[in-house]
């Protein structure tokens, strides 16, 4: 074993070790050829864990339902993948689309996140569990034990719950760290509070334009700075 799969070992031992930690196993494609990818470097923005895919595209990295992980490689466009909350998929096809993550002026549209663009990815990537045939009335009367097996419920709890998972989606790239770190000027461990604290939810996102988007983000960041007195405290 070498030395950088040992201190990879190591890390993942110990963050798993907590109680809500779990191990998450997957590969990085490339879009177009399906071809795996190395040295895509994996980041999860909520405890800092970094580590990359191996020759073959694969990774486990630790991570708990609801957090965020960050795939980066040169020449690929920055990818997000937020941890589903409930059913979690025993592993993960992330695909990486060629191109530049574009830096445009924090005020450009082309900030703003479009659902349908990134709808192709991930249905890929949860693909198994989206097809995954769903049992009619007769069916789960003639194959009880199917119908009540636990993996077949969360998977198709996991179908229902997938729209919910998309919206989520829409916020993370709409509401994203880059972007947030540029407009505020917060970095590390505040701009990770800030987020937590500030996050809109994906009906707040839908009802605002530029203007109002960019207004809130403001408002609420003179808020986080903004130290908490008790009334009648100068």
């Amino acid at each position: 074993m070498t030395a950088k799969a040992f201190t990879v070992l190591i890390t993942l031992l110990f963050i798993a070790g907590t109680a809500w930690a779990q191990i998450i196993h997957g590969e990085a494609l490339d879009m177009d050829t399906k071809a795996p990818i190395e040295g895509v470097q994996i980041e999860n923005i909520y405890n800092n864990v970094r580590i990359s895919t191996i020759a073959d595209g694969s990774f486990v990295i630790s991570a708990a339902s609801g957090q965020l992980l960050e795939f980066s490689k040169p020449g690929y466009k920055l990818t997000r993948v937020r941890i589903p909350h409930g059913y979690v998929p025993s592993y993960f096809r992330i695909i990486l689309e060629r191109g530049l993550t574009p830096r445009s002026d924090i005020y450009d549209k082309s900030n703003r996140y479009d659902n349908k663009k990134d709808s192709i990815r991930y249905r890929e990537m949860f693909q198994q569990q989206l097809d995954f045939p769903r049992m009619s009335t007769f069916e789960k009367i003639k194959s009880p034990f199917s119908a009540l097996s636990a993996k077949n419920r969360m998977t198709w709890q996991f179908q229902e719950d997938y729209s919910s998972f998309e919206k989520e989606k829409y916020v993370d790239f709409t509401f994203n760290k880059d972007l947030i770190g540029k407009i505020t000027g917060l970095s590390g461990d505040s701009l990770s509070k800030y987020m937590v604290r500030f996050r809109p939810s994906y009906e707040q996102l839908r009802s605002m334009n530029d203007y109002t988007f960019f207004t809130y983000i403001k408002t609420s960041v003179h808020r986080f700075r903004t130290p908490y007195r008790p009334r009648g405290i100068q």
